[in-house]
Order: C-alpha cells, then sequence, then structure tokens
C-alpha cells in the first residue's frame, strides 16, 4: 500500500519541531527556518523535493517547488512554482503552474492557475493545459473544470483524467474533440489503450453548426 500524504506530513512536522534541514529518501531541501509572524509559526523551505505515491497504484507523484510554506494549525503546504513529475510503467508527464497547495489530509495537490502539460502515455505524446487542477491521490485522476489535451491529430476538451495501469480515460459532460481539420464531435468518454490505440467507445455526435 503506497504511503498517503499524512505519512510524509507526520515525518515532516516532527523535522520541523526539530528543526533540522529535510532530507530522506521522499524529501529533500535546500534550506529550511521556522518564522515568526503574527503569532504564528510559519514553516519555509526553499528548493524542495516531496515523493508521493497514488493509492492502490504503481504510479509515483514527483513536486519540486522553489519554496514551500506552511501555517501552524493547517493541514496545508503552499508550493510555488511546483513542477511535477506523475511516472508509471509507460507513463511520463509533466505538470507545472504558478502556485498549489498540498492537501495532505485530503490527499490532494491542488494547482491554482495557468497549469501547462507535457509527456508521453502509452507511446503518445501528450500536451495540454488548463487553469486550475486537482489532482486526488486516492481517486488516481486529475480533474479540472476546463481540460485541453492533445493527442495526435485531436484536440480533447475534458474534465476528468483517471490513470489506470492499463489504459487512461479521459472523462467529460460531454468530451468535446476537434480534429485538424476542424470537425467538431462530442462524446462521454475516451480510452488511451496500454498499446498506444486511442479508442471511443461511446457514439460520436457531431456538432451542429
Amino acid at each position: 500500500m503506497p504511503k498517503s500524504i499524512f505519512v510524509y506530513l507526520v515525518a515532516l512536522f516532527f523535522l520541523i519541531g526539530s528543526v533540522l534541514f529535510l532530507s530522506s529518501f521522499f524529501l529533500n531541501s535546500s534550506s529550511s527556518e521556522l518564522i515568526k509572524q503574527n503569532n504564528e509559526v510559519i514553516f519555509e523551505a526553499k528548493n524542495i523535493s516531496i515523493n508521493l505515491g497514488f493509492k492502490e497504484s504503481d504510479f509515483i507523484l514527483e513536486v519540486n517547488s522553489s519554496m514551500v510554506n506552511s501555517l501552524k494549525d493547517e493541514k496545508n503546504l503552499y508550493v510555488y512554482q511546483p513542477k511535477i513529475d506523475i511516472s508509471g510503467k509507460n507513463t511520463f508527464l509533466k505538470i507545472i503552474s504558478n502556485k498549489g497547495t498540498i492537501a495532505y489530509d485530503k490527499n490532494i495537490v491542488q494547482l491554482d492557475n495557468k497549469t501547462e502539460i507535457s509527456g508521453k502515455v502509452n507511446e503518445k505524446d501528450i500536451l495540454g493545459k488548463a487553469s486550475k487542477v486537482d489532482i486526488d491521490l486516492n481517486k488516481r485522476n486529475l480533474s479540472s473544470d476546463e481540460l485541453i489535451i492533445f493527442i495526435d491529430e485531436y484536440e480533447i476538451s475534458v474534465k476528468e483524467i483517471i490513470l489506470n495501469e492499463d489504459e487512461i480515460v479521459f472523462k467529460g459532460s460531454p468530451v468535446y474533440l476537434k480534429d485538424n481539420k476542424g470537425l467538431e464531435t462530442e462524446t462521454s468518454m475516451v480510452k488511451l489503450k496500454s498499446n498506444g490505440e486511442l479508442i471511443f467507445p461511446s457514439k460520436l455526435n457531431i456538432k451542429n453548426y
């Protein structure tokens, strides 16, 4: 069973209390300090790396951030200019954003704005963009109000990406597709199989103009 964010944060705050540098197989930082502000203790670390595991999955998520801080009595870590790598057997995704939050009580990584995605999944090159993205380690998914993914000749607008070992599932209500000739269609789901095949299990409806 992969370790949850909570397990990592227990170790993190133990080290904070000891005022030691953070360094282990899952957490590395070039510098850290405790700061007093408005009678609240703030932990701050620069150039930090945190490794997290998805629940019941071989996928690994690594967060690299120029700075991380946290307020006393909160259950969040605030990350700045985060660079996130998601890796698995046939998957490598790189996600960058301006800032984000690790909500360790919910096992969720929240990216606030200007999120960009790139990488390779099941032999397919993938590019993507979104405003805000939630990465749920328990559900093994990425979700957003508007997430645009580019695969082969398709531009795919989705609400959710589910990371399964044998396939990646793109879902929406509906999923909108546009090919390189401008034809727009919609469906409820798109699957990217482990052999690189892009399939549409539901009926494609051509949009009316």
